[in-house]
């Protein structure tokens, strides 16, 4: 996953170099959802871990 984000910002800072919109625009939508993608598998990681030790306790 950490590759197609920089893949992404690779194409977004191109389509910034040539001047394409639709590139650019395409670009930033696809690197934020990789963020949001990213970002939401860290919260689950966390959660599992906290459910683990709850129960480890009980």
């Amino acid at each position: 996953m950490f590759i197609m984000t920089l893949t992404g910002i690779a194409a977004l800072i191109i389509g910034l170099l040539i001047n394409w919109p639709v590139l650019v625009a395409l670009s930033a939508i696809f690197v934020a959802v990789q963020l949001m993608m990213t970002i939401a598998r860290a919260a689950v990681d966390h959660n599992d871990r906290r459910l683990a030790e709850r129960l480890k306790g009980s």
